[in-house]
Protein backbone atom coordinates (compact mmCIF):
# COMPACT_ATOMS: atom_id res chain seq x y z
CA UNK A 1 0.00 0.00 0.00
CA UNK A 2 1.07 3.79 -0.84
CA UNK A 3 2.35 5.68 2.12
CA UNK A 4 1.36 9.03 2.67
CA UNK A 5 2.75 11.78 5.01
CA UNK A 6 1.37 15.26 5.70
CA UNK A 7 3.33 18.04 6.40
CA UNK A 8 2.43 21.47 8.16
CA UNK A 9 4.98 24.15 8.37
CA UNK A 10 4.96 27.75 9.41
CA UNK A 11 6.31 30.86 7.61
CA UNK A 12 7.92 33.53 9.12
CA UNK A 13 7.77 37.31 9.50
CA UNK A 14 11.17 39.46 9.89
CA UNK A 15 11.47 41.82 12.80
CA UNK A 16 14.89 42.44 12.18
CA UNK A 17 18.09 41.65 10.21
CA UNK A 18 17.07 40.29 7.03
CA UNK A 19 19.05 39.44 4.18
CA UNK A 20 22.26 39.56 6.43
CA UNK A 21 21.74 35.67 6.48
CA UNK A 22 22.78 35.50 2.73
CA UNK A 23 25.93 34.38 2.86
CA UNK A 24 28.91 36.20 2.84
CA UNK A 25 27.05 39.70 3.45
CA UNK A 26 26.41 38.44 8.09
CA UNK A 27 30.00 37.38 8.35
CA UNK A 28 30.86 40.71 6.47
CA UNK A 29 29.38 42.79 9.26
CA UNK A 30 31.02 41.08 12.41
CA UNK A 31 27.83 40.72 15.06
CA UNK A 32 25.03 40.35 12.73
CA UNK A 33 22.42 38.43 13.77
CA UNK A 34 18.71 38.05 11.61
CA UNK A 35 15.38 38.03 14.26
CA UNK A 36 12.20 36.69 13.16
CA UNK A 37 9.03 35.25 14.59
CA UNK A 38 7.12 32.21 12.86
CA UNK A 39 3.59 33.48 11.78
CA UNK A 40 0.05 31.38 11.67
CA UNK A 41 0.30 31.66 8.16
CA UNK A 42 0.97 27.85 6.60
CA UNK A 43 2.35 25.20 4.01
CA UNK A 44 0.02 22.20 3.89
CA UNK A 45 0.74 19.89 2.02
CA UNK A 46 0.99 15.74 1.40
CA UNK A 47 3.32 13.51 -0.38
CA UNK A 48 2.80 9.89 -1.48
CA UNK A 49 4.40 7.41 -3.03
CA UNK A 50 2.09 6.11 -5.72
CA UNK A 51 3.36 8.20 -9.07
CA UNK A 52 5.53 5.92 -11.21
CA UNK A 53 9.24 6.29 -11.19
CA UNK A 54 11.23 8.90 -12.21
CA UNK A 55 8.25 11.27 -12.45
CA UNK A 56 6.48 13.76 -10.01
CA UNK A 57 2.85 14.44 -10.17
CA UNK A 58 2.21 18.08 -8.41
CA UNK A 59 -1.64 19.43 -7.57
CA UNK A 60 -0.72 23.12 -6.79
CA UNK A 61 -2.80 24.76 -4.37
CA UNK A 62 -4.44 27.01 -7.54
CA UNK A 63 -5.52 23.86 -8.60
CA UNK A 64 -3.35 23.58 -11.74
CA UNK A 65 -1.35 20.24 -12.20
CA UNK A 66 1.99 19.14 -13.38
CA UNK A 67 3.78 15.89 -14.37
CA UNK A 68 7.72 16.94 -13.48
CA UNK A 69 10.55 14.75 -14.53
CA UNK A 70 14.31 14.76 -13.31
CA UNK A 71 14.98 17.06 -16.42
CA UNK A 72 12.84 20.09 -14.62
CA UNK A 73 15.25 19.62 -11.48
CA UNK A 74 17.23 22.91 -12.87
CA UNK A 75 14.56 25.10 -13.34
CA UNK A 76 11.52 23.80 -11.24
CA UNK A 77 12.03 24.03 -7.59
CA UNK A 78 9.45 21.08 -6.94
CA UNK A 79 11.32 18.85 -9.05
CA UNK A 80 14.42 20.12 -8.03
CA UNK A 81 14.18 19.20 -3.95
CA UNK A 82 11.72 16.07 -4.58
CA UNK A 83 14.56 14.43 -6.73
CA UNK A 84 17.04 15.26 -4.15
CA UNK A 85 15.58 13.69 -1.24
CA UNK A 86 14.16 11.11 -3.30
CA UNK A 87 16.44 10.28 -6.40
CA UNK A 88 13.80 7.62 -7.90
CA UNK A 89 11.14 10.52 -6.93
CA UNK A 90 7.80 8.25 -7.71
CA UNK A 91 5.43 10.50 -5.65
CA UNK A 92 2.37 12.60 -5.88
CA UNK A 93 2.44 16.38 -4.20
CA UNK A 94 -0.31 17.87 -3.44
CA UNK A 95 -1.10 21.75 -1.80
CA UNK A 96 -3.46 22.86 0.20
CA UNK A 97 -2.24 25.50 1.89
CA UNK A 98 0.08 28.27 1.35
CA UNK A 99 0.67 32.49 1.63
CA UNK A 100 0.12 34.40 -1.59
CA UNK A 101 2.85 34.32 -3.85
CA UNK A 102 5.28 36.91 -3.37
CA UNK A 103 3.85 37.54 0.43
CA UNK A 104 7.11 38.55 1.62
CA UNK A 105 7.05 35.85 4.20
CA UNK A 106 9.24 33.15 2.58
CA UNK A 107 6.93 30.93 1.23
CA UNK A 108 8.44 29.20 -1.21
CA UNK A 109 11.34 28.48 1.66
CA UNK A 110 8.64 27.19 4.05
CA UNK A 111 7.26 24.96 0.81
CA UNK A 112 10.54 23.75 0.12
CA UNK A 113 11.36 22.52 3.63
CA UNK A 114 7.69 21.37 4.02
CA UNK A 115 8.03 19.28 0.81
CA UNK A 116 11.68 18.17 2.08
CA UNK A 117 10.25 16.60 5.26
CA UNK A 118 7.86 14.91 3.76
CA UNK A 119 10.10 12.96 1.53
CA UNK A 120 12.68 12.22 4.56
CA UNK A 121 9.69 11.11 6.35
CA UNK A 122 8.68 8.53 3.29
CA UNK A 123 12.48 7.56 3.04
CA UNK A 124 14.63 6.61 6.29
CA UNK A 125 12.67 9.15 8.36
CA UNK A 126 16.12 10.70 10.03
CA UNK A 127 15.55 14.11 9.57
CA UNK A 128 18.78 16.30 10.26
CA UNK A 129 18.04 19.89 10.56
CA UNK A 130 21.36 21.65 9.29
CA UNK A 131 21.77 19.77 6.45
CA UNK A 132 18.29 20.09 5.19
CA UNK A 133 18.24 23.52 5.72
CA UNK A 134 21.96 23.84 3.92
CA UNK A 135 20.70 21.86 1.07
CA UNK A 136 16.90 23.53 0.67
CA UNK A 137 19.16 26.73 0.26
CA UNK A 138 21.32 25.77 -2.37
CA UNK A 139 18.78 23.97 -4.49
CA UNK A 140 16.89 26.94 -4.32
CA UNK A 141 20.01 29.36 -5.01
CA UNK A 142 20.46 27.16 -8.25
CA UNK A 143 16.75 27.27 -9.08
CA UNK A 144 16.92 31.65 -8.73
CA UNK A 145 20.28 31.76 -9.97
CA UNK A 146 21.19 34.09 -7.01
CA UNK A 147 22.71 33.49 -3.30
CA UNK A 148 19.22 32.46 -0.52
CA UNK A 149 19.33 33.16 3.34
CA UNK A 150 18.21 30.50 5.43
CA UNK A 151 15.72 32.72 8.18
CA UNK A 152 13.18 31.03 6.44
CA UNK A 153 14.25 27.57 6.53
CA UNK A 154 15.07 27.77 10.21
CA UNK A 155 11.62 29.25 11.40
CA UNK A 156 9.84 26.61 9.39
CA UNK A 157 11.62 23.76 11.06
CA UNK A 158 11.42 25.23 14.20
CA UNK A 159 8.48 27.98 14.82
CA UNK A 160 8.52 30.41 17.67
CA UNK A 161 10.84 33.69 17.69
CA UNK A 162 14.74 33.60 16.68
CA UNK A 163 17.33 34.99 16.31
CA UNK A 164 19.86 33.33 13.89
CA UNK A 165 23.68 34.97 14.98
CA UNK A 166 25.19 34.42 11.67
CA UNK A 167 29.22 33.34 12.81
CA UNK A 168 31.86 32.37 10.41
CA UNK A 169 31.85 28.61 10.11
CA UNK A 170 27.69 27.81 10.52
CA UNK A 171 24.83 30.36 12.36
CA UNK A 172 23.61 29.52 15.61
CA UNK A 173 20.15 29.59 15.89
CA UNK A 174 18.75 30.72 19.50
CA UNK A 175 15.02 30.66 20.39
CA UNK A 176 13.80 33.73 22.22
CA UNK A 177 11.91 33.34 25.12
CA UNK A 178 9.21 35.73 24.58
CA UNK A 179 5.86 35.42 25.84
CA UNK A 180 3.87 34.77 22.70
CA UNK A 181 0.74 37.14 23.87
CA UNK A 182 2.75 39.88 24.34
CA UNK A 183 3.98 39.74 21.28
CA UNK A 184 1.06 38.65 19.78
CA UNK A 185 -0.63 42.10 20.53
CA UNK A 186 1.88 44.09 19.24
CA UNK A 187 2.27 42.76 15.75
CA UNK A 188 0.08 42.74 12.88
CA UNK A 189 1.13 40.93 9.62
CA UNK A 190 -0.93 43.07 6.67
CA UNK A 191 -0.51 41.96 3.03
CA UNK A 192 -0.55 44.67 0.42
CA UNK A 193 -1.70 42.43 -2.56
CA UNK A 194 1.32 44.40 -3.95
CA UNK A 195 3.71 41.92 -5.83
CA UNK A 196 7.54 41.86 -5.66
CA UNK A 197 10.41 39.90 -6.66
CA UNK A 198 12.75 39.36 -3.63
CA UNK A 199 15.55 37.51 -5.38
CA UNK A 200 16.15 40.62 -7.34
CA UNK A 201 16.18 43.00 -4.90
CA UNK A 202 18.76 40.64 -2.74
CA UNK A 203 21.12 40.19 -5.66
CA UNK A 204 21.71 43.72 -6.14
CA UNK A 205 22.02 44.30 -2.52
CA UNK A 206 25.02 41.28 -2.89
CA UNK A 207 26.44 42.64 -5.33
CA UNK A 208 26.87 45.95 -4.23
CA UNK A 209 28.24 45.09 -0.99
CA UNK A 210 30.86 42.67 -2.82
CA UNK A 211 31.84 45.43 -4.95
CA UNK A 212 32.61 47.90 -1.86
CA UNK A 213 29.86 50.28 -2.31
CA UNK A 214 30.25 52.25 1.20
CA UNK A 215 26.30 53.30 0.77
CA UNK A 216 25.22 49.63 0.96
CA UNK A 217 27.41 49.17 2.93
CA UNK A 218 26.86 51.57 5.86
CA UNK A 219 23.19 50.58 5.65
CA UNK A 220 24.02 47.15 6.63
CA UNK A 221 26.09 48.06 9.43
CA UNK A 222 22.43 49.67 10.60
CA UNK A 223 20.39 47.18 10.08
CA UNK A 224 22.70 44.80 11.82
CA UNK A 225 22.57 46.97 14.85
CA UNK A 226 18.83 47.34 14.41
CA UNK A 227 18.25 43.51 14.37
CA UNK A 228 20.64 43.33 17.56
CA UNK A 229 18.39 45.77 19.74
CA UNK A 230 15.55 44.08 18.21
CA UNK A 231 16.76 41.42 19.68
CA UNK A 232 17.34 42.69 23.29
CA UNK A 233 14.31 44.37 23.15
CA UNK A 234 12.59 41.35 22.95
CA UNK A 235 14.29 39.55 25.54
CA UNK A 236 13.37 42.29 28.11
CA UNK A 237 9.44 42.81 26.18
CA UNK A 238 10.64 46.36 25.89
CA UNK A 239 8.22 47.38 23.02
CA UNK A 240 9.69 50.63 22.78
CA UNK A 241 13.28 49.34 21.92
CA UNK A 242 11.80 46.53 19.77
CA UNK A 243 9.86 49.91 17.88
CA UNK A 244 13.20 51.83 17.74
CA UNK A 245 14.69 49.13 16.50
CA UNK A 246 12.31 48.77 13.10
CA UNK A 247 12.38 51.56 12.60
CA UNK A 248 16.12 52.06 12.12
CA UNK A 249 16.15 48.81 10.16
CA UNK A 250 13.38 50.20 7.84
CA UNK A 251 14.82 53.15 6.88
CA UNK A 252 18.65 51.74 6.32
CA UNK A 253 16.91 48.98 4.50
CA UNK A 254 15.27 51.58 1.77
CA UNK A 255 18.46 52.81 1.42
CA UNK A 256 19.84 49.57 -0.45
CA UNK A 257 17.72 49.78 -3.36
CA UNK A 258 15.21 51.70 -4.93
CA UNK A 259 12.71 49.15 -5.35
CA UNK A 260 12.30 48.42 -1.32
CA UNK A 261 9.70 50.80 -1.15
CA UNK A 262 8.06 51.64 -4.34
CA UNK A 263 4.93 54.72 -3.86
CA UNK A 264 2.17 52.25 -3.12
CA UNK A 265 4.19 50.78 -0.25
CA UNK A 266 5.29 53.83 1.30
CA UNK A 267 1.58 54.85 1.32
CA UNK A 268 0.87 52.11 3.03
CA UNK A 269 3.47 52.65 5.28
CA UNK A 270 2.76 55.86 6.28
CA UNK A 271 -0.82 55.36 6.43
CA UNK A 272 -0.22 52.95 8.99
CA UNK A 273 1.74 54.84 10.96
CA UNK A 274 -1.05 58.14 10.54
CA UNK A 275 -3.19 55.64 12.35
CA UNK A 276 -1.04 55.29 15.30
CA UNK A 277 1.30 51.96 14.50
CA UNK A 278 4.45 52.50 16.17
CA UNK A 279 6.92 51.21 13.56
CA UNK A 280 5.97 49.47 9.86
CA UNK A 281 8.66 47.73 7.74
CA UNK A 282 8.23 45.19 4.59
CA UNK A 283 8.42 41.71 4.85
CA UNK A 284 11.54 40.36 3.18
CA UNK A 285 13.43 42.06 0.83
CA UNK A 286 10.99 44.82 0.41
CA UNK A 287 9.18 45.80 -2.31
CA UNK A 288 5.88 44.79 -1.70
CA UNK A 289 3.74 41.72 -0.21
CA UNK A 290 3.08 41.98 3.41
CA UNK A 291 4.36 44.76 6.10
CA UNK A 292 4.61 44.44 10.06
CA UNK A 293 3.00 46.75 11.67
CA UNK A 294 4.61 47.19 15.32
CA UNK A 295 1.51 48.90 17.43
CA UNK A 296 0.08 49.29 20.58
CA UNK A 297 -2.41 46.11 21.56
CA UNK A 298 -5.41 48.94 21.70
CA UNK A 299 -4.40 50.25 17.96
CA UNK A 300 -4.92 47.21 15.86
CA UNK A 301 -8.41 48.03 14.48
CA UNK A 302 -7.75 51.66 13.87
CA UNK A 303 -4.93 50.64 11.79
CA UNK A 304 -6.40 47.73 9.98
CA UNK A 305 -9.28 50.35 9.19
CA UNK A 306 -7.07 52.88 7.86
CA UNK A 307 -5.35 50.84 5.55
CA UNK A 308 -8.17 49.39 3.41
CA UNK A 309 -8.55 52.09 1.01
CA UNK A 310 -4.55 52.35 0.41
CA UNK A 311 -4.65 48.66 -0.06
CA UNK A 312 -8.28 47.34 -1.34
CA UNK A 313 -6.80 44.18 -2.06
CA UNK A 314 -5.18 43.77 1.18
CA UNK A 315 -5.88 41.51 4.17
CA UNK A 316 -4.65 41.00 7.60
CA UNK A 317 -2.79 37.50 7.34
CA UNK A 318 -1.59 37.35 10.50
CA UNK A 319 -1.68 38.57 14.21
CA UNK A 320 0.08 36.42 16.55
CA UNK A 321 3.35 33.86 16.62
CA UNK A 322 3.09 30.33 16.04
CA UNK A 323 5.41 28.19 18.31
CA UNK A 324 4.88 24.79 16.63
CA UNK A 325 7.21 24.57 13.98
CA UNK A 326 7.65 21.57 10.72
CA UNK A 327 5.24 19.02 11.45
CA UNK A 328 4.68 15.74 10.03
CA UNK A 329 2.19 12.52 9.93
CA UNK A 330 3.18 9.93 8.40
CA UNK A 331 0.66 6.97 7.20
CA UNK A 332 -1.06 4.98 4.75
CA UNK A 333 -2.20 6.55 2.10
CA UNK A 334 -6.11 6.81 1.45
Amino acid sequence: MAQRAEVVAPCRVDLGGGTLDIWPLGVLHPGSVTVNAAVPVRVRLTVEDSAAPEEVLLQAYDGSQQRLTPDDALTDLTAAVAFWFRPQAGVVVRVFEQPPIGSGLGGSSTYAVALACGLIELGSGTRDDRGLVDTVRDLEARILGSPTGTQDHWAALLGGVLSLHLEPGKSRVEPIAVDPEWLGERLTVFYTGIRHHSGMVNWQVVRRRLNGDPATHNALDEIMWAARQCREGLLECDEERVADAIRVEWAARQRLAPEVCPAQLGRVAMGATGAGAAAVKACGAGGGGCVLIWHEPERRGAIVEALRPLAPAGEVLATGVEAQGCVVTAGDAA
